[in-house]
């Protein structure tokens, strides 16, 4: 399996004042911070390499997580500092501790899937991207991306009315970060859009919706999945 980055370096001003003194990462979930679920679903899905980009409160995250041993991981940081840099800074700022193939996941995000099949899907396919989609009907929130042909042919988080979303489960060859813009801060949407005009951003569709905490309603959500997937029950 590839290795992970996971991108928690953001700010959490949609759930201020709950993440007002730490990162999403750290939100108790079912006695346990958000990012050891997270772990463990990586764990299980035999990711073995882990790359935390944290900024604010990263060390709240350093110190819970370490090395990754608890969870049989290996893992590294990269440290934004103080300045927010974006999704797509943050990645560029890790440039050194990227292998040549990875997959991104947010770190608001709980994606439970067989990871697999999304590999598979990127190997074959043989672009730079690939970015996984749900149909927009399966979640609360509005679509982003329009498809075409197996391929990501428009993604704009300014639309509403787009058929799919963007399940957050994102797979990329480091080469592609030499295309990236050199001055942050500027998040990922923007960094995709010339891979998609030029075709290279192939797409695998979800068979399950995704699960976030960035939104109260969101993370009202996944609490309720994981005390049903741990437990069984509301």
């Amino acid at each position: 399996m590839l290795p992970a980055v996971i991108l928690c370096g953001g700010l959490s001003t949609r759930i201020y004042p709950l993440a007002s003194d730490k990162p999403k990462s750290m939100i108790t979930i079912l006695g346990r911070p958000f990012i050891d679920h997270q772990l463990m679903l990586l764990q299980q899905n035999g990711v073995k390499n882990v790359l935390l980009c944290i900024g604010k409160f990263g060390d709240q995250i350093y110190n819970y997580v370490r090395n990754g041993n608890k969870w049989g991981l290996s893992v590294e940081y990269s440290d934004d500092g103080d300045t927010l840099l974006g999704t797509g800074g943050a990645l560029q700022n890790a440039y050194s501790f990227l292998p040549n193939e990875f997959i991104i996941i947010n770190g608001d995000s709980y994606l439970d899937i067989d990871y697999n099949p999304v590999i598979d899907t990127f190997a074959r396919e043989g672009k730079p991207l690939l970015m996984t989609v749900v149909p927009v009907f399966k979640t609360h929130l509005n679509g982003n991306i329009r498809i075409q042909n197996k391929k990501i042919i428009k993604y704009d988080t300014t639309c509403s009315d787009l058929p799919y979303i963007d399940y957050g489960l994102t797979v990329m060859k480091k080469r592609l970060l030499d295309y990236f813009p050199t001055k942050p801060p500027f998040d990922l949407a923007v960094a995709y859009q010339e891979p998609i005009l030029s075709g290279q951003v192939a797409c695998y569709m979800s068979p399950k919706t995704f699960h976030e905490i960035g939104s109260f309603e969101g993370l009202e959500k996944t609490k309720n999945y994981l005390r049903r997937k741990y437990y069984g029950t509301q």
